[in-house]
């Protein structure tokens, strides 16, 4: 392991040409075979503790809607307002932490995930034993503190393991299981709000479904890996395939400092900016739609309780999407297709929302929604992460989206207040129109960075720059570098 550390050593002082073949020389002593078993590993192990996690906190965030509809609006006398204010409680924390992103290059990550997961868990599970809104909604500003701790940085702390090409698939393994979420927890409200105990239904969901949290948190602590080369999952042949791969497709950088320059370039960066409007309108759309989906169920026509069973479909096939669409976004290096194409079909679901009046057409909408928005949602994250160079660049980039984009989700909370139920009509017009606005700004971002590369094409096929410098110094700025549209 020596050898590796005076090759990174030589990395970060600039040798770069030499270096760069020396790491895909040492990664060619290992079969392919090797190479293989070593990322399977990391995969099973990674992303399903990562996806373990964020499962439960989308749980905890979502199950709200859930208690709502099984009593809790009834037993406090809730109105429609004041149940939008529970929600944008939780976004209004949410976004104004979302600069833990940056402390994701600095911390011990173990700790730090296990903390931000017990922290969540706790407000979630003490939700039961609050008695007024005030104390509802102070607890959700915590569970929105401690949940940005963490799912906000998950792209940032993928790209350290993989390459551009492969954070497509990965990211969408990782986000997909909120859709697992939404159809584990709609099923497991369905159940609750059968249960006859003591304790109001409303109360046990909030217990029950936090419980796991508390339990899992620790894994984080253990299993959790620093960086590339220090996963305790790996045998020392695997770590060493892991790390060259990782200085391979995304270059070297000095752990637990952030380069402030490259983070500040962000600011200057148009892309955050385009991907921020991007991710406001998906927000928008479709942040709210766990807490709402359920009460839209039943405006339909259906009761309570089959609202909660009918909820968990839609997410299904969104899952199904997210997977299939992420694995061939990163086979054709393409993410604004796909993701016009995805904002395009949930905003076809949502104009048939608000124009038909047939409950089982509405009903399918719903999927078309799930299926359209979410997927779309999951390869915005994508693109940031692909774009920005360096790591501290790639951080404060996710910053920017985070702020920026995460306030259409207090947008979205408004959307649907219940008086103008059972159709929404002015909130499905917004959301399609939103949607619509997304795929065309996908489509005008994926033109400038095409022309963008094929003026790089012109330069550097003019001035013969060495390829590898790019990757290595992790620099979108150097000419060798392209963009991935």
């Amino acid at each position: 392991m020596d050898g590796g550390k005076n090759l990174e050593s030589a990395i970060s002082r600039g040798t770069t040409q030499n270096d760069h073949a020396s790491i895909e020389n040492r990664l060619s002593q290992y079969s392919d075979a090797q190479k293989a078993k070593a990322f399977r590993k990391l995969d099973w192990n990674l992303i399903l503790l990562l996806g373990v996690l964020y499962l439960l906190s989308y749980i905890d965030r979502g199950n709200v809607g859930n208690a709502y509809t099984a009593g809790m609006g009834k037993e406090w006398g809730i109105t429609s307002n004041q149940y939008s204010w529970v929600i944008t409680a939780y976004y209004i924390a949410y976004i104004a932490f979302q600069w833990f992103i940056l402390l994701w290059k600095v911390v011990s990550l173990p700790a730090w995930v296990a903390f931000m997961a017990l922290g969540w868990g706790a407000a979630s599970m003490l939700q039961a034993a609050t008695s007024n809104l005030a104390g509802l909604i102070a607890l959700r500003c915590l569970m929105g503190a401690f949940e940005a701790g963490f799912a906000p940085g998950v792209a940032f702390y993928l790209s350290f393991f993989y390459r551009r090409s492969e954070m497509g698939f990965r990211y969408g393994l990782f986000i997909s299981f909120s859709a697992i979420a939404n159809c584990f927890a709609s099923a497991l409200a369905y159940g609750i709000v059968h249960a006859n105990t003591s304790i109001a239904n409303w109360k046990l969901l909030f217990i029950i479904e936090g419980i796991p949290t508390i339990v899992v948190a620790p894994l984080a602590w253990i299993f959790l890996p620093k960086g590339p080369g220090e996963c305790r999952f790996l045998t020392p042949i695997e770590n060493d395939i892991v790390r060259l791969r990782a200085l391979s497709g995304r270059g070297y950088e000095e752990k637990g400092k952030l380069n402030f320059k490259q983070s500040f370039a962000a600011l200057a960066d148009y892309k955050n900016y385009f991907q921020a409007v991007i991710i406001f309108c998906l927000n928008a759309a479709f942040g709210a739609l766990p807490a709402f989906l359920p009460t839209i169920i039943e405006e339909i026509g259906y009761s309570s309780v089959q609202a909660q069973g009918l909820s968990a479909p839609p997410y299904l096939v969104a899952y199904c999407i997210c997977l299939s669409a992420s694995f061939l976004s990163d086979r054709f290096q393409n993410r604004s297709f796909f993701l016009s194409g995805l904002s395009v079909l949930g905003a076809v679901g949502y104009l048939i929302q608000s124009l038909v009046k047939t409950d089982g057409v509405r009903y399918f909408a719903c999927y078309l929604i799930c299926g359209g928005v979410f997927p779309a949602v999951a390869l915005t994250f994508t693109w940031v992460t692909d774009n920005g160079g360096s790591a501290s660049k790639r951080g404060a980039g996710l910053v920017i989206f985070g702020m920026l984009g995460q306030t259409g989700s207090i947008a979205g909370s408004r959307f649907f207040p219940k008086e103008e139920g059972p159709f929404y009509v002015k909130g499905m017009g917004i959301s399609a129109g939103l949607l619509f606005f997304a795929a065309i700004l996908a489509q005008v971002l994926g033109l400038l960075l095409r022309w963008e590369n094929k003026r790089r094409d012109a330069i550097t096929s003019a001035s013969d720059f060495d390829t590898d410098d790019a990757v290595i110094n992790s620099r979108d700025d150097h000419p060798s570098f392209r963009f991935i549209v």
